[in-house]
């Protein structure tokens, strides 16, 4: 899959590269900012715990901020509730009929954010990761000796 595209849950299950996903987040508990805010979900071989999340703005400033957080925390946030400090995760069941959506809130000493995305897209697309680099096989993937050169080297 190139890297460009968005994930929809439909690729072949052999990937050819990194997954990623293309969403739309919908803002919770602030009447003053933007409803809905894109957001790309960001998956990458040679950093196979992490997931990064970047959140995309008013596209008339490009700003984009990118959190990083655990791709296993994420993965258990869409069965229960998870997360301690500035990421807390949650999976939040409608009513018969409409979506399952997952909550998610990052939290800063100077404020917090809540919002909510397809809880099934997300689910998809941990699932193309972990078809990509099975749970408990990320340190295979982690080039040991140069990340201990790496902090030798460190003065």
């Amino acid at each position: 899959m190139n890297t460009d595209r968005p994930h929809t849950g439909h690729e072949a299950s052999a990937q050819c590269g990194p997954p990623v996903l293309l969403t739309t987040l919908r803002r919770l508990f602030h009447p003053n900012s933007p409803h809905h805010l894109l957001c790309r979900m960001r998956y990458a071989v040679d950093d196979p715990y992490a997931v990064a999340v970047d959140l995309f703005g008013d596209p008339d400033i490009d700003l984009c901020v990118t959190w990083v957080v655990a791709r296993d925390l994420l993965a258990q946030g869409t069965r229960r509730p998870s997360g301690e400090g500035d990421f807390r995760v949650w999976p939040s069941y409608r009513r018969p009929g409409e979506p399952a959506r997952l909550c998610f809130s990052l939290i800063r000493p100077h404020g917090q954010v809540t919002f909510e995305a397809d809880l099934a897209d997300i689910r998809h697309w941990l699932d193309a990761t972990y078809a990509l680099i099975p749970s408990g096989t990320e340190h295979r993937m982690i080039d040991w000796d140069t990340l201990t050169a790496h902090w030798f080297d460190r003065t």
